[in-house]
């Protein structure tokens, strides 16, 4: 298999990323070596933000009618629906998830370009006002030049989405793959030349954390929109701040589930697991800290790690895989000194035995330990239970951490287990079940606390933007 170059894109031209810190790309199933990584230089970086506002200024994007923009983001959905396997097979690599999954993400991707130019065709850019004197109009107008930092755990899910979005806004965007998985961040920039949308419109340059962080300093950078760690996420707030660029974080959270005393708790035992496992469990809304009655949780944890058991762990390039490793090496080490320090707490610690050797494995793993849990977020097939009182002493402990971001609860009373979810500080909260999908095709979520700003329902994304200008004639005679 042939691994993309990693490019940087400026102006419509896909130059050399001339960088390099000597680290690797590595094949997180085996450990090998696959490809040295690249990055971009600060002048590169530049370039690429001056290329942006370029576009944003003589309006060769915006200036477009949303259906000439969505003519363009269709033939870019076409065009990736064509390499959906190549996709699949690259991020499967990047992140560990099982290919399985990775196939999903890449099989939706077009969907997604295609709602999104749905919904800002539907929308306008430009709608008459109500008023006695005629003439008011509203206008979307994107804030100029956006930045889009991107995750490492769905590379191209999250790459097409916050792309799709904003180029259907009208906004021009430059984006920055995280170091652990550039590749398909790398092929979207191919379809994106390959439908004809306009030459510096969309950038992309590589590179860690520097490269990042040069890119959201830039002052003419309007917007940010990042998903990814807490700390990285309070970094680009702080230098965003000053000069109040537009911010949407959506960041970590140890999303809590509570099973109240009458839940089914093979049921439950099974969608946690479900929940906690999806994408090698690197999931921003994972469950994360189970709550379950005392007397109840100890039998609940030896489900768990039954039903842990009884999924199919290997490499991320096997159909048959349901856990595969985590992304990086870095994870997997972090995953074992949170396990560490938990044990060390008091927690009782259950693994799962059977994980390859080699490559970034970490064994799904059940710590029983009463109580808040770990501060820091864990991102991995790593689930906490503890146990309660009573179910003010559940509410109390699952809105703990000053984060909320997704929560869980489980009920045999469904009535009884949607109300109780409304006490839970979260932006989204399921009840009786843990898939990744949304529950609506209207749903809307905000990132509560310090999991983020913003939200990610999808008018909500497309919102995010623009900004929103009226003009028009006054009315006359007015006494103020």
């Amino acid at each position: 298999m042939t691994y993309p170059a990693l490019r940087t894109w400026i102006g419509g031209v896909a130059e050399e990323s001339p960088e390099s810190d000597g680290t690797w790309l590595h094949d997180p199933n085996t450990a090998e070596p696959l490809a040295a990584s690249a990055s971009s230089t600060l002048e590169q970086v530049d370039r690429a933000v001056a290329a942006a506002q370029e576009a944003h200024d003589d309006a060769r994007w915006r200036g477009l009618a949303p259906e000439r923009r969505a003519e363009k983001l269709i033939a870019l959905a076409d065009w990736l629906d064509e390499r959906t396997e190549e996709v699949a097979r690259l991020d499967a690599l990047n992140s560990g998830v099982p290919i399985s999954v990775t196939r999903l993400f890449g099989g939706a991707n077009g969907a997604t370009l295609r709602d999104a130019a749905q919904r800002a065709a539907a929308v306008g850019d430009v709608r008459d006002l109500p008023s006695a004197q005629g003439g008011v109009r509203l206008h979307r107008v994107p804030w100029g030049p956006t930045a889009l930092i991107l995750p490492w755990n769905a590379p191209s899910a999250m790459a097409v989405k916050k792309t799709a979005f904003a180029l259907a806004a009208g906004a021009t965007v430059v984006l920055k793959p995280s170091s652990f998985s550039p590749w398909s961040a790398q092929l979207l920039l191919e379809g994106v030349h390959a439908a004809g949308i306009p030459d510096g419109v969309v950038g992309l340059v590589q590179g860690s954390g520097g490269i990042g962080r040069a890119l959201v300093a830039d002052e003419r950078i309007a917007a940010i929109s990042m998903t990814g760690s807490t700390p990285t996420g309070r970094a680009i707030a702080a230098t965003a701040a000053p000069r109040f660029a537009r911010l949407q974080l959506e960041l970590g959270s140890n999303n809590p589930a509570i099973v109240r005393a009458d839940a089914d708790l093979d049921a439950a035992a099974k969608a946690l697991t479900d929940g906690v496992l999806k994408l090698s469990g690197q999931w921003c809304e994972a469950p994360r800290r189970v709550l379950v009655d005392r007397a109840r949780r100890d039998e609940l944890a030896g489900l768990l790690i039954a039903e842990f058991g009884r999924r199919a762990i290997g490499s991320s390039l096997d159909d048959a895989t349901e856990v595969g490793p985590v992304a990086f090496a870095g994870r997997r080490d972090e995953l074992a000194a949170q396990r560490d320090r938990l044990r060390e707490a008091g927690a009782e610690v259950l693994s799962v035995s059977q994980t390859p050797a080699q490559g970034w494995f970490f064994a799904p793993t059940v710590a029983v330990l009463d109580g808040p849990g770990l501060a820091d977020e864990v991102f991995g097939p790593m689930l906490l239970v503890g146990g309660y009182a009573d179910e003010d002493e559940a509410v109390a402990l699952a809105n703990t951490g000053q984060v909320g971001l997704a929560g869980y609860v489980f009920g045999a009373d469904e009535e009884a287990a949607t109300a109780l979810g409304t006490r839970l500080v979260a932006g989204e909260v399921k009840v009786n079940g843990t898939s990744v999908l949304d529950m609506s095709p209207e749903s809307a979520q905000s990132f509560f606390g310090a999991s983020g700003l913003g939200g990610h329902g999808d008018d909500d994304v497309l919102d995010f933007f623009v900004g929103k200008q009226v003009v028009g004639s006054d009315r006359p005679g007015l006494p103020l």
